[in-house]
């Protein structure tokens, strides 16, 4: 239901009690700054006898132009989590504001804030997480609220953060009141639910159901982060933001409520073969342990255990078995590794089952890694994840983006168009 009245040129619209807003008929300014104030209060909501207590914000904003006359003023109230602070409900406040502002067709603004705590967050848009210690829990969860004011700060072409002076009191204290009247428990009113635009599909999300990016703060839904870590994953690489153009990496804790705990396993495991470079890992070649190490911390460890390194043998950080680091084998006693490696051309039965299968479908090896490739399109110019570059007819190395053999690059059937 809507009820309109009219106070000093100024068109009041009240909706289902929930909310209020009014702003003038005055036409917007592109080239002029004006100012943005706001304010948001945590609100506790009692509970009926059958009925749970909630918690809520209650938001005011007011609008004003360069000459200190009001164009626009909203009073709103909106649900929350039990948990919310005092400055998540500032920032919804400024949330509100900069999309009220966004809708009347300002582009410059100033927003004013009451805090030095909310002013020193948002001085440096750049950095804004950077101005969050990460160190308590309330913290954390303000990330994604900024990564929001921040994608819409980037809509204007001017938008800076400024502490409120003297004169512009007045103006505070209208958001505050406007605040305090969304606050008040007698007003109640049903669940309001953001919505935010995907930047990846583009489609209309609940902001709880969208993932921030935790150092670039670039954010897209649930969904597709979903999709794009697991193409990720099957193709053994580690995630990276997936804006275009962008490589931030996708924190692990970002991920839980989004993928399977299998995924989450699996991208557990990739963090930590990143932190460790493709030529220096060795994983146990016990079955039952298979545990990723690298080969410089390993050498030192066995060293610390008093174990003689020369002959190539290593001793596992997680089972402490001993092992072969040439022929990536448990420990081969009495026996030198060249005879051993005449006896057991194949360390296992898997590996000679993975021989046999590469040479049934031409997959070549890289000979610096031993990572096993097959290509599906493209040329035969392959770059290795370890950045060896070979050609994929004959394993001839390439040297300074140059082939040294006489293979062709490619096959037309092999080739896209």
């Amino acid at each position: 239901m809507e009820n309109a009245e009219v106070l000093n040129n100024v068109d009041y619209a009240y909706v289902e009690g929930c909310s209020s807003s009014s702003s003038s008929s005055s036409s917007v300014d592109e080239n002029e700054i004006y100012s943005v104030y706001f304010k948001g209060l945590v609100r506790e909501e009692k509970a009926n006898d059958s009925e749970m207590g909630g918690v809520g914000i209650g938001i005011g904003v007011v609008i004003c132009d360069s000459m200190k006359h009001m164009i626009f003023e909203s009073s709103k109230a909106m649900n929350s989590r039990g948990d919310t602070c005092r400055l998540e409900a500032r920032l919804e406040a400024l949330i509100e504001g900069l999309t009220s502002a966004k809708q009347l067709g300002i582009r410059r603004l100033r927003f004013f804030c009451k805090s030095r705590k909310l002013y020193n967050y948002l001085i440096d848009d750049e950095n804004a997480e950077e101005g969050l210690n990460m160190e308590t829990a309330e913290e954390l969860r303000m990330i994604p609220t900024i990564g929001r004011v921040k994608s819409l700060r980037a809509q204007f072409e001017e938008c800076s953060p400024s502490l409120v002076r003297k004169d512009d009191a007045e103006f505070g204290r209208r958001a505050d009141n406007l605040a305090r009247k969304a606050k008040s428990p007698q007003v109640s009113c049903p669940e309001v639910i953001s919505k935010e635009t995907c930047e990846i599909c583009m489609e209309d999300t609940d902001v709880v159901n969208m993932l921030s990016v935790h150092n670039c703060t670039h954010r897209c839904c649930s969904s597709c982060a979903k999709k794009h870590i697991e193409v990720k994953l099957r193709e053994g690489t580690l995630p990276k933001c997936p804006q275009d153009g962008c490589h931030s990496d996708i924190k692990i804790d970002k991920c839980i409520n989004v993928l399977s705990p299998e995924l989450v396993e699996v991208l557990n495991q990739r963090v930590k073969e990143a932190k460790i470079p493709v030529l220096d890992r060795i994983y146990c070649p016990y079955p039952r342990c298979s545990n990723l190490m690298s080969k410089t911390e390993v050498l030192n460890y066995s060293k610390s255990r008093n174990k003689n390194t020369e002959n190539g043998c290593r001793i596992c950080f997680k089972c402490h078995g001993p092992f072969c680091i040439n022929c990536k084998v448990p420990w081969h006693n009495e026996m030198t590794c060249s005879d051993y490696k005449e006896l057991h051309p194949y360390s296992c039965i898997e590996d000679e089952m993975l021989s046999s299968l590469a040479k049934r479908n031409s997959w070549q090896q890289c000979i610096k890694c031993s990572h096993m490739i097959e290509l599906d399109v493209g040329c035969y110019h392959i770059i290795c994840r370890c950045g060896h570059q070979f050609c994929y007819t004959c394993g001839s190395e390439w040297k300074e983006n140059k082939a040294t053999c006489n293979c062709p690059l490619w096959d037309e059937d092999r080739i896209i168009y």
